[in-house]
């Protein structure tokens, strides 16, 4: 059985952390599960079994960067964990190593050679509580954005998320000219701070879009998903979301649907 949980950061932080996202579950659980890339990076923590990414077990604690294609998860025993989700720009801002270096994989926080890091993982593997362990989380983020001069540019950033979230059928040039950049330095933003390509999160963007309208209709209705996203027709939209998800729509659907009949989706 599992039981999940997600729990919003203190108002000082919302411009970096988008949530914290805390599940459990017992020694009986054994998952595997298709995590379609959100557009973000994230921190994570076992308390429990650490999972395996792509057939790779994952740390005790990781910064796990931006995917462009699903990953596959595999739970097996005992969890406890707790995911910080940031939002798109904010890793570097935190880190200060560019977000193109996490790109495609989980890097355990310890093989950074930073000991805050080292020193924030054992207060939250060690803290009473999920509450606890948010305090330390977001002194230690307040602590690294005192330290550098990145959040100069956070309305900008902020400009250009939005701009995502709210038309991923957005082209460039139309992305450029909302965060008034040329392409050539808005690609340069997004490798150092997002870690995508421009064209890479509009698509994860529109995708995401995507699979949230076809849990709202029947999948054999798309008429609507396509003309609002701008695929360009059925053949479109299916080409690009199997390449994302790693299934077809028909089939993602269909394995969100086994999951919740289990009782371990909410």
């Amino acid at each position: 059985m599992m039981q999940s949980q997600i729990l919003w950061p203190s108002e000082v932080l919302r411009p970096f952390v988008h949530h914290y996202w805390v599940m459990q579950a017992d020694a009986s659980l054994c998952m595997e599960l298709k995590i379609m890339p959100m557009g973000c990076m994230k921190w994570m923590f076992h308390r429990g079994i650490p999972f395996a990414i792509n057939g790779v077990f994952d740390r005790s604690a990781s910064i796990c960067g931006q995917y462009a294609s699903a990953a596959h998860v595999g739970m097996h025993g005992h969890t406890d964990l707790l995911f910080v989700f940031f939002q798109p720009y904010a890793m570097k801002m935190i880190t200060g190593i560019p977000s193109e270096h996490f790109n495609e994989s989980s890097v355990g926080m310890d093989e950074l050679e930073m000991p805050e890091f080292h020193e924030l993982k054992q207060q939250v593997l060690e803290a009473a509580d999920n509450q606890t362990a948010i305090r330390c989380i977001e002194q230690f983020i307040l602590h690294q954005l005192h330290r550098r001069d990145d959040v100069t540019y956070l309305k900008q950033f902020i400009t250009l998320a939005q701009a995502v979230e709210l038309h991923p059928d957005l082209s460039l040039s139309g992305l450029a000219d909302s965060a008034c950049l040329s392409e050539r330095q808005l690609r340069r933003v997004f490798s150092e701070y997002i870690g995508l390509s421009p064209k890479q999160m509009l698509r994860i963007r529109r995708c995401l879009a995507a699979s949230r309208m076809m849990q709202q209709v029947e999948v054999t209705d798309l008429a609507d998903i396509i003309y609002q996203l701008g695929f360009t027709d059925h053949s479109h939209l299916y080409k690009e979301f199997k390449l994302f998800a790693g299934l077809s729509p028909t089939d993602y659907l269909g394995h969100l649907q086994q999951i919740r009949s289990e009782h371990l989706l909410a």
